[in-house]
This record gives structure tokens, C-alpha cells and sequence, in this order.
């Protein structure tokens, strides 16, 4: 029986964390009310990892067996995103990329290149942003770790003042 909750409880922290992956990854407006409060990421978040944990704790009780052949899918799960999202591996997918687009457009500038597979990977960013980042990140490296980190919901810089910094610039007219 505590095998079967386990499982059961594991499976809706898994459920949470593609709900998580989902919500994330709708634009602010296209999401439910709900998925709009400034906790419910965070609230989700940590709801699935109370259910993850809470059903391996279960398994474990119940089997260790069981709860070691849960644990080693999760962990190799982990492992394979993180793999497949790290920065080396992108890269090495754009240049792949970048040289089977080369060979089909002969002659190609590689601005050009670069241009055409951030369109095909991302036709959201739109046509304004990609130029942008071409003209800054010039070679396949260099473009695939902004590419990489804005995948990753990176926003660009801050601005503002640091914990501690002191202000730069001109303050507040009066």
C-alpha cells in the first residue's frame, strides 16, 4: 500500500513539475488569473518538490528496491536535462546546425547563417531582436550562450543600484 502511494504522490510532483515547465513558459498575459500572482511560481515550485520528496520518503518505507529504481530514473532524468540544456552541448547543436545550413547555402555570409537558424530555433524573438543579437554575438560560440541563457529566461542586465554600490550618475531632478 505504501508503495502505491508513493507512487501515486511522486507522480503528481512530476504532474506539478510539467505544470511548473508549462506556466513558465507561457508570455505574462497568456496565462490563467492564477498562474498571474507573484507567488504562484514559487508556490508550485516548492509544492512539487514537497510531493517528490514526500513520495520517494513513502517508497522508501515501503521499498527500498522500489524507491532505488525511482530515485536512479529521476537521477538520470536530472542528469540527461542538464545535459541537453548545458551550454557545451547547445553549442555543439548550433555549429552542427550552422554547418548543414552552410553547405546548402554556398557562398553565405555567416552573419547571414547565424541570422537564419535563430529564426528557425526562435520565429517568437522576431526579426529586430535576432539582428541585435547577431550584430553582438558574431560567431556560433558566443551566440549560443546568449541563446542558451535566454532560453533560460535570462532578462538581460539590471539596472539600478547594487546592495552596497554606491549610485552612479546624475540623482533625481527636483
Amino acid at each position: 500500500m505504501l508503495i502505491a502511494a508513493g507512487l501515486v504522490v511522486l507522480m503528481a510532483g512530476l504532474l506539478g513539475a510539467l505544470a511548473s515547465i508549462h506556466f513558465k513558459g507561457l508570455r505574462y498575459f497568456d496565462r490563467p488569473a492564477l498562474a498571474r500572482h507573484p507567488l504562484f511560481d514559487r508556490v508550485l515550485g516548492l509544492a512539487r518538490w514537497i510531493l517528490v520528496l514526500a513520495g520517494l520518503g513513502l517508497l522508501a518505507i515501503g521499498s527500498r528496491f522500489v524507491f532505488a529504481i525511482a530515485g536512479g530514473l529521476l537521477a538520470l532524468a536530472w542528469g540527461w536535462r542538464r545535459l541537453v540544456r548545458s551550454v557545451p552541448f547547445q553549442t555543439r547543436l548550433l555549429r552542427r546546425q550552422c554547418e548543414a545550413i552552410r553547405r546548402r547555402h554556398r557562398g553565405a555570409k555567416e552573419e547571414d547563417l547565424l541570422r537564419l537558424i535563430a529564426i528557425q530555433r526562435h520565429p517568437e524573438w522576431g526579426e529586430e531582436l535576432i539582428d541585435q543579437m547577431v550584430r553582438d554575438y558574431p560567431s556560433v560560440e558566443t551566440l549560443s550562450v546568449m541563446m542558451v541563457r535566454m532560453e533560460r529566461g535570462f532578462r538581460g542586465f539590471r539596472g539600478g543600484i547594487r546592495r552596497g554600490a554606491a549610485r552612479s550618475g546624475p540623482g533625481p531632478r527636483s
